[in-house]
């Protein structure tokens, strides 16, 4: 019947192996797309969402040049506060380049870096000033061979070449030197110049360097400069000293403008990565050292208050090497409590010799604990060397217990010797248990290692407040991330509920964007040939 509707057993055969073939790809579509949902539901309901990526930067334009175009000061005022306008901000560029970490004091939680900070502005009120040039008398009109110039600067060139008209000349005409053809030229009176004056929050009483400012090209527009100073410095910094000796450490560099964010704005350069020399017991961590190393604050469009300043953040990843207090210290300390339970060997019989060699090995643990304590400051919470020296302590106590209890229960007990020795058997299958987990916990690095570090500093390279009651994410201002009374935007939630997740540079790049150092103008590379 089949052969004669022109359909055979072969295409039947056929037809129901597609319909199964396309039953299966659809029940594994529908659990791909189940998956998929969940997720998608997942990252929804967490906290690192991707989407914040895309969070909006009030203020800084479209094309985000790194700096604040207007804002509102006192925004909170019955009126709104009034509109200050930065659109005639110098932009000083900064970079921080780290040249040694001499040391990490945990103690007094300070840090001394060796490190070069480089500014370059355009100022311009730098045009057409005053200098003097030094020139070979060539043509023979002195007796000396060397004479000066008091000349007007009108353009400065790349690469040294100057155009000028010299006082001297009745007519006033423009001329053009070469570098080869002068020798020296003074600088503009810097005294009368801008200066992007700024301060150090976190460094401590050193005697601040006098740095080199030098003019690399000027005309019409001005002139643009170049800063730079070398410090050897301390800093004042707080150590999260949880994880300790497995820790991680933001050392921060805080320097903030002395003047208003409508007279200059601080904005980070891009460049190439390059690492510091870094002392003994810490290195750098690389991976996220690469994507940021110098970041400004980004300014708030709404500010609250009367002054705002452009600031700027120098954050080195560091991480301890916990080698040595693992092998010196801790190591020790688990030898001690092995000792400790060989103790166990001694016949319950003599309790007084298994006491006292006991007692021995827990003051050893304690005169570690001492030494540890000498070594770093006084905090309200537990390291981890703390926990474990505190639990190395405690099964010393269970060992002496166990021997108390034994001997009390004598004759109670028909073989406590075996008790003793199942006992014994388990404290030390624990203890080598939990120094078999430590020792695998301290090789691993946890992916959220810097979040929480970002976390318990407060770092605000990227402060995200979210409500806990409907879930709303926005960018915090930099001047409440700390705190605010400000309830939430969505759903008028208590600022009780409103939580500051802080990002790092793993999950954001900098809201002000790191710009391209400028070159000369292609009319000021050189000056033009003479015909």
């Amino acid at each position: 019947m089949l052969e004669s509707d022109g359909f055979g057993f072969e295409d039947a055969v056929r037809v129901s192996v597609r319909n199964l073939c396309f039953d299966l790809l659809c029940k594994r579509g529908d659990a791909r797309r189940t998956t998929l949902a969940r997720i998608q539901a997942a990252s929804a309901e967490t906290v690192w969402d991707p989407v914040l990526r895309y969070l909006p930067l009030e203020g800084y334009g479209d094309d985000n040049h790194g700096v604040l175009q207007n804002y509102y000061r006192n925004c909170y005022d019955r009126d709104g506060g009034v509109l200050v306008d930065c659109t005639e901000a110098v932009k000083v560029y900064i970079d921080i380049v780290g040249h040694e970490l001499k040391s990490v004091d945990d103690h007094r939680e300070e840090f001394r870096m060796v490190f070069m900070l480089k500014l370059a502005w355009l100022d311009p009120d730098l045009k057409n000033f005053k200098s003097v040039i030094t020139v070979r008398d060539s043509n023979g009109e002195t007796k000396l061979h060397l004479h000066q110039l008091e000349v007007v600067v009108t353009k400065m060139y790349a690469n040294g070449d100057i155009e000028f008209i010299d006082l001297s000349d009745p007519e006033q005409k423009t001329q053009i030197k070469l570098r080869r053809d002068y020798l020296s030229l003074r600088e503009p009176e810097w005294k009368e110049c801008f200066f992007p004056t700024f301060s150090f929050l976190n460094m401590q009483n050193d005697p601040a360097p006098a740095g080199t400012r030098k003019l690399l090209w000027c005309n019409d527009n001005g002139g643009f400069v170049s800063y730079t100073v070398k410090y050897d410095a301390t800093f004042k910094e707080f150590f999260d000293l949880t994880n300790f000796p497995k820790d991680h450490q933001l050392c921060r560099i805080r320097l903030t403008a002395e003047k208003t964010a409508d007279e200059f704005q601080f904005v980070p350069v891009k460049k190439w990565f390059s690492s510091p020399q870094m002392c003994d017991m810490w290195t750098l961590d690389e991976e996220i050292q690469k994507k940021c190393t110098v970041y400004a604050r980004y300014l708030d469009r709404q500010f609250p208050y009367q002054i705002q300043r452009s600031c700027v953040n120098a954050v080195f990843h560091l991480e301890r090497k916990g080698d040595f207090y693992f092998h010196s210290m801790l190591f020790m300390v688990f030898l001690v409590i092995i000792v400790s339970l060989c103790t166990l060997v001694i016949p319950l019989a003599d309790v007084s010799g298994r006491l006292a060699y006991s007692s021995t090995c827990f003051l050893a643990v304690m005169a570690y604990r001492y030494t540890l304590d000498a070594m770093l400051p006084r905090k309200d919470y537990f390291t981890l060397a703390d926990k474990y020296v505190i639990f190395a302590c405690g099964l010393q106590v269970a060992i002496v217990l166990q021997t108390v209890m034994l001997q009390y229960m004598d004759g109670v007990v028909e073989d406590p010797s075996s008790i003793d020795k199942c006992a014994g058997l388990v404290l030390l299958l624990a203890w080598l248990a939990v120094n078999y987990y430590l020792r695998r916990i301290s090789r691993s690095k946890p992916e959220n290692d810097w979040r929480s570090v970002y976390q318990a500093r407060q770092e605000p390279y990227a402060p995200v407040k979210r409500c806990s009651m409907c879930g709303e994410k926005w960018l915090s201002k930099q001047c409440e991330h700390k705190g605010c009374s400000q309830d939430c935007r969505n759903c008028r939630a208590p600022s009780s509920k409103i939580e500051v997740v802080y990002f790092t540079p793993h999950e954001f790049e900098s809201f002000v964007k790191p710009q391209r150092f400028p070159d000369a103008p292609s009319d000021l590379k050189q000056a033009p040939c003479e015909p």
